[in-house]
């Protein structure tokens, strides 16, 4: 697969795991979300919002964040938090064996490129995309 391939199969990648994300998110909306400001002025790196966690890798949720979002509390609260570790830690995993399986077939420059989509500091970025379609706090 050349890199143009590659770019592809990544991108729709990411694109169908954001489309679950999506369906659980607004089903998660309708809950209780007393606290939530207007989504204008989240910057994606506040950790209490931010869905992606701006000191993580690309992809990792933001466990106080996402608890936030979501309206979660008490005993719901805990289990998301176990989850999204959980989460986290396989997309980790996910990403590394990604890394080490394609350094066969993709040269030095297609390799730091794909290191580079993995990179910590594009969640903000992601965040912000999120929060532009209403589906990050939320005003009530």
């Amino acid at each position: 697969m050349g890199s143009t391939g590659l770019r592809i199969a990544v991108i729709v990648g990411l694109v169908a795991f954001s489309g679950a994300g999506i369906a659980y998110t607004r089903q998660a909306e309708q809950q209780d979300h007393a606290h939530h400001h207007d989504a204008a002025q989240y910057s994606g790196n506040d950790n209490d919002t931010a869905i992606f966690c701006p000191t993580m890798k690309t992809g990792q949720l933001c466990t106080e964040g996402t608890t936030n979002v979501l309206g979660l509390k008490g005993d719901q609260q805990k289990k998301w938090v176990e989850l999204a570790r959980k989460y986290n830690h396989s997309v980790d995993a996910a990403t590394l064996q990604l890394i080490k399986d394609s350094d066969g077939i993709l040269n030095p420059e297609q390799q730091k490129l794909l290191k580079a989509w993995f990179a910590v500091g594009l969640n903000p970025q992601i965040n912000q995309l999120l929060y532009g379609k209403g589906l990050g706090p939320q005003k009530h």
